[in-house]
């Protein structure tokens, strides 16, 4: 039976599709990142092109352990009116740095409640592919469950997530925070979405300017049912990085973490 595989569509454009090149770049992000030490649950991490937020999302993914095995990351849908959580039953995803196998839970995770595979919703959608790359140079042997989140029962699906996470799992957020605003008022949008996932709460992300509310509300509502700890890392926008403060998206670097005495 022919193997079905999940190339990417943004290799050579948002990242390099180079893998010596692309290895080096994201080995540089990585090691400029200070490690936390922390028992990391899930983080948060950007999904724009690496020039922009590669360097804040190497500073969540420099914190998680190598012992993960099972990666839960949770993208959003550019590009389709998605309603539900969508995950095409795949074999591997690919990236310049090789493949990635999904997890044999996923056959699983498709019969969930609120759970569709609508292949329009992933066919030209960055959000999960971005951090591919990321993860093959953080990790050594693991396997992913790649969901894009629409509009769904937030507090529902969390439970969901919660069915497919272990101790070996990390689950990874996709989003950016607001969209082409002026650089003041774009630092003011995202300090409240901010604030609002360090604090845990679900309700104010409806009101915050991220493309990704649903799977943030997901994981709030997992991480107040698992008393995880919260810890912003990094924020910048894209002003910071090209100096065009007129048009910026928001980019952070936000950790879910659990004592190890607890």
């Amino acid at each position: 039976m022919k193997e079905k595989i999940r190339k990417p569509v943004c290799a050579g454009t948002w990242y390099s599709d180079d893998p010596d090149e692309l290895s080096h770049e994201i080995d540089g992000y990585l090691e400029n990142a200070a490690k936390e030490n922390l028992n990391v649950k899930a983080v948060v991490v950007p999904h724009a092109g690496y020039m922009f937020s590669g360097q804040t999302a190497a500073i969540s993914f420099r914190q998680i352990s190598d012992k993960i095995k099972t990666v839960i990351i949770l993208g959003t849908s550019h590009r389709y009116p998605l309603r539900g959580a969508c995950i095409i039953d795949y074999d591997f995803y690919s990236s310049p740095l090789g493949r990635v196998k999904l997890s044999d839970k996923v056959k699983s995770f498709l019969k969930e409640k609120e759970v569709v595979s609508i292949p329009a919703a992933d066919n030209n959608e960055h959000s999960i592919e971005i951090e591919i790359p990321f993860l093959q140079r953080a990790l050594k042997d693991f396997t992913i469950i790649p969901v894009v989140v629409g509009e769904v029962d937030a507090a529902g699906f969390s439970k969901i997530l919660e069915k497919y996470y272990d101790e070996n799992t990390l689950i990874v957020v996709s989003v950016d925070l607001s969209h082409f605003n002026q650089y003041d008022l774009a630092v003011k949008l995202d300090t409240f979405s901010i604030n609002s996932i360090l604090e845990l709460n679900a309700e104010n992300i409806k009101f915050s300017e991220i493309d990704s509310p649903h799977a943030v509300m997901a994981l709030i509502h997992l991480a107040e049912r698992k008393k995880w700890k919260t810890k912003l890392l990094d924020y910048r926008n894209s002003g910071d990085v090209v100096h065009d403060r007129s048009s910026v998206v928001g980019y952070s670097s936000i950790i879910f973490y659990e004592d190890d005495y607890e």
